[in-house]
């Protein structure tokens, strides 16, 4: 066993939710995974969900592979461990991180980082359940190195001791368990992940694009695609019309007796606009499409409008001028109609290249 083992991570391009976040740092610009990425995270879809720590509405927002992306990623070797198994294999949760990572796997599951992040002399009266991601260990320092929205003001790679995950795992139980217990019928446990991207396993899927560009620009139903898979909830919105959602919900979070100021949809727009750009970019280098600076240009209006709107709800939330906050519509309708008009052009390109 060494005394120190990193495994290689890379700054993700996309961190609105923990799991694309786990996954980019993972892949990084992997050329294989990048033909897997760039046929999907088109399609966006939004429902309002109870907040897990507050219990008021949320607008939950997300690009589909959702956080089912870890386990469906071909470049990606995903395993299951119950707590059970775990505490069975290695009999304590320090033990089987150590060993997994000296194997080359990622570990990714739920702590509680209220423990955490408090002072270990002290016994905090709630908990704060939230996805961890472990990369690394240090034994005589006795830290992990992991990956994380908590512990600083964004996504950021820093240290947590051997005591404090220790902490933060043992007090989580299946109810607490969000991300394992609704996959995988109340249970709680940890993911291992591998990376596996030596081989090509999946090529870049024109069909799969044009067909979800198509379900995007008509929102519709996606996710009715995965029936069998679990029930669906009925209030999903779909594809172009999150805009209009988000729009309403920041609309109505300002305005309420006791302002909210939730910039998580708006951040996955805006990286769901980045990832979007990057694809255009992507199919024009490989000759999937025709190349056109013009488009390209136009295109990255719609990430200046989407950041523009994100970066408004944070300088509102520190200075409280709720007053600006009727020009999130205009950044936001200006940018759905300029992604209307691009993404159309891109789909009449990809389908008139296949009947050539």
């Amino acid at each position: 066993m060494a005394n120190e083992k990193i495994l290689d991570v890379s700054y993700p391009g996309i961190t609105s939710w923990q799991w694309h976040a786990t996954l980019f740092s993972i892949l990084g610009n992997d050329e294989n995974a990048r033909k897997w990425i760039f046929s999907n995270y088109i399609q966006l879809r939004c429902y309002t969900i109870n907040e897990i720590f507050t219990g008021d509405d949320m607008l939950f927002t997300d690009m589909m592979p959702g956080s089912s992306s870890l386990k469906e990623c071909p470049y990606l070797i995903f395993s299951l461990l119950t707590k059970e198994q775990v505490e069975s294999y290695c009999g304590n949760i320090i033990d089987f991180v150590i060993k997994t990572i000296d194997l080359n796997g990622y570990v990714y599951g739920v702590f509680d980082e209220a423990k955490i992040l408090s002072d270990s002399d002290i016994d905090v009266d709630y908990k704060f359940p939230h996805e961890l991601f472990i990369y690394g260990y240090n034994i005589e320092k006795e830290i992990f190195y992991v990956g994380d929205f908590t512990f600083g003001e964004h996504y950021t790679y820093s240290t947590v001791s051997f005591s404090d995950v220790e902490r933060g795992y043992e007090v989580i139980n299946a109810a607490d368990d969000h991300m394992f217990k609704d996959d995988y019928k109340g249970t709680r446990g940890l993911y291992v992940i591998l990376k596996n991207n030596e081989t090509t396993y999946y090529d870049v899927d024109i069909t799969l694009i044009k067909n979800t560009l198509r379900e995007y620009l008509n929102c519709e139903d996606t996710k009715d695609h995965f029936r069998m898979m679990r029930n669906r909830f009925t209030d999903t919105i779909f594809g172009i019309n999150v805009y209009d959602k988000v729009i309403e919900q920041i609309d109505k979070q300002l305005h309420a007796e006791e302002p909210d100021f939730d910039i998580r949809s708006l951040h996955l727009v805006y990286d769901h606009k980045v990832l979007m750009l990057e694809r255009i970019k992507y199919l024009m280098a490989n000759d999937y499409l025709p190349f056109s600076q013009a488009l390209v240009d136009e295109y990255k209006t719609v990430v200046d409008n989407a950041e523009t709107a994100r970066n408004l709800l944070v300088r509102i939330s520190i200075t409280e001028e709720i007053d600006r906050a009727d020009r999130f519509a205009k950044y936001l309708t200006d940018a759905k109609e300029t992604e209307i008009k691009v993404l159309t052009e891109v789909l009449k390109q990809l389908e008139a290249r296949e009947e050539e």
